[in-house]
């Protein structure tokens, strides 16, 4: 299932994935408490840590402007960095998609309650509509995706592996981790080993902010190599499907990995 929520905002900051991911948090509990924390379990429980079956990423305006600027992440953490300013149609785009019929039902019906979605402290988004997206059929083993949002690839150690760097080593990779997340969603791992092909790819360095991050670290962002473009995923159908709704890597629920159909 695929959901896209347009807001009207006038400009938006390069960090911009920890405020939605508050927004998806703030409509699950506004419709359904005990599933949000059920996703988002409080720090005091002894897992903390739930797999998110969705992914998300953020359209904006092509005719744009950048600028740099004081941009406040929170009372501890003041940058100054790039801001985009919408100069026709300032509408900022929201699409969610996800594998679970009980996560969209919350979702959209918490989205429903939020006539705006305050960003921060002196910008605030008007909701203008929400609707369902179809979805694209996968029938067979082999699919062309294309990135709609860059992809995160990362070893046990938490370095990046990018396609470019060694291809049989980043299927390895690639493997491993789609193997543990299906097994913690479904109960079960991937049915057939995946077969990642590039066609047309490149390296984009990803800023992005998380409290934790910045309680832990002391540093206002990290910043994180992925990869965005095509190509070409081999395997089982249903397995594709998967990847399809979810998204592809990791830190799919933070704004990354959702890709699309070519």
């Amino acid at each position: 299932m695929r959901i896209k929520v347009i807001f009207y905002a006038p400009k938006l900051p390069i960090l911009y994935r920890n405020r939605f991911m508050s927004l998806i948090k703030d409509s699950l509990e506004k419709s359904d408490s005990a599933y949000k924390e059920k996703l988002y379990p409080d720090k005091s429980q002894e897992i903390t840590k739930v797999v998110k079956p969705f992914c998300f990423c953020v359209t904006i305006p092509a005719s744009r402007q950048t600028k740099k600027e004081k941009i406040i992440i929170d009372k501890d953490f003041e940058i100054e960095d790039t801001v985009f300013y919408f100069l026709d149609t300032g509408y900022v785009s929201l699409i969610v998609s996800s594998s679970d019929y009980e996560f969209m039902v919350n979702l959209y019906n918490g989205l429903l309650e939020n006539k705006s979605f305050q960003f921060s402290d002196e910008l605030t988004f008007m909701l203008k509509r929400i609707f369902m997206l179809n979805e694209k059929k996968i029938e067979n083993d082999s699919v062309t995706f294309k990135t709609l949002c860059p992809a995160l690839i990362e070893t046990k150690d938490g370095k990046p592996i990018l396609p470019s760097d060694n291809v049989e080593d980043f299927n390895i990779e690639f493997n491993a981790i789609h193997d543990r997340i299906f097994k913690d969603i479904r109960g079960y791992g991937l049915k057939r080993a995946l077969e990642f092909e590039p066609l047309s790819l490149k390296k984009q360095v990803v800023k992005h902010t998380l409290k934790g991050f910045r309680e832990k670290t002391g540093k206002p962002y990290m910043t994180l190599t992925c990869f965005e473009g095509s190509f070409r995923l081999s395997g089982d159908p249903e397995d594709l499907r998967l990847l399809y709704q979810i998204g592809i890597g990791l830190r799919t629920g933070q704004g990354f990995g959702m890709v699309e159909v070519c």
